[in-house]
């Protein structure tokens, strides 16, 4: 008697991607619906700038998330796939800054407006707007070059310790603020640690951020149009001297605002899609 021989084939879909903490990841799929989960949060696939038959997902690494893969799905309603996310460290630079002492050690008095300012912006920071206002890539908010990029590990008159969460353009005299993108304005006001403060709802859970401006020519409920000029730079806050600090807010997380305006530039430049809904096996995608 022959022995039976038995083969068994063995295919294996790897979706994985690569990024930086403090990044922000945006994966497109060539199905509009359903929704990407990491950890315990869901994430909604939102629909293509472009292509209608398209959706993309924009996932937020927080700073202090650590080097190791992260394990997501992605759900349409009919499958499950999993996939892997490698959180890689990055090379983040130090800075040492000296700054006036009440905006290191504030004053009793100050300690409430401070609490009440950090809740009324993680309030609007952790709300979502199903509306998109944008339909064409963010741009800078001015022509000037960075002097401190994002995610720098900053010492403030070597006691305080944080992290830079934007990136700050230079800006000696006044300069004219562009909004990054169409939106529209949630806050317009004097804070204590970031001065004259405009935020920009984008829509989909995306705002963008604008600090230690010197004067508002826009108000709250106010829609701006992309490049619109919302005011002028400044130096109110807590500032080492006079310049644009810009933010980028995605479902309530800091993210690198320039790598960000990058990624969505891919949604506009690339044609092809970078996850495909049955891929080949061992299809392995690095994106950084």
């Amino acid at each position: 008697m022959k022995p039976l021989l038995l083969f068994v084939s063995l295919t294996l879909s790897i979706w994985a991607f690569e990024v930086n903490n403090g990044k922000s990841l945006i994966i497109t799929f060539d199905d509009p619906h359903g929704m990407v989960t990491v950890h315990d949060r869901n994430i909604s696939i939102l629909p293509h700038p472009l292509r209608a038959s398209e959706g993309f997902a924009v996932l937020p690494i927080d700073y202090y998330e650590p080097a190791h893969l992260l394990n997501a799905q992605w759900n349409n309603g009919q499958e499950t796939v999993p996939f892997d996310i490698n959180i890689t460290a990055a090379a983040y630079p130090t800075e040492v800054l000296s700054v006036d002492s009440s905006k290191v050690t504030p004053p009793p008095e100050a300690l409430q407006r401070i609490a009440d300012e950090k809740a009324e912006a993680e309030k609007i920071y952790n709300t979502i707007t199903p509306t998109r206002y944008w339909d064409k890539p963010f741009i800078r908010p001015m022509d000037s070059i960075t002097t401190s990029e994002y995610g720098s590990a900053r010492t403030y008159n070597n006691s305080l310790k944080s992290y830079h969460g934007g990136v700050d353009f230079r800006a000696k005299t006044p300069l004219p603020i562009l909004a990054s993108n169409s939106g529209t304005v949630v806050l317009a006001k004097d804070r204590y640690y970031a001065g004259g403060t405009i935020i920009i709802d984008h829509g989909e859970g995306i705002y963008t951020c604008y600090f230690h401006m010197s004067r508002f020519d826009v108000h709250i409920g106010d829609h701006v149009q992309r490049g619109e000029i919302i005011g002028l730079s400044g130096d109110t806050g807590r500032i080492t001297g006079p310049h644009l600090h810009f933010g980028v807010m995605i479902q309530g997380l800091q993210s690198d605002p320039l790598h960000f305006l990058a990624q969505v530039d891919t949604l506009f430049s690339n044609p092809m899609t970078m996850i495909q809904k049955r891929p080949k096996a061992h299809q392995y995608t690095t994106l950084k």
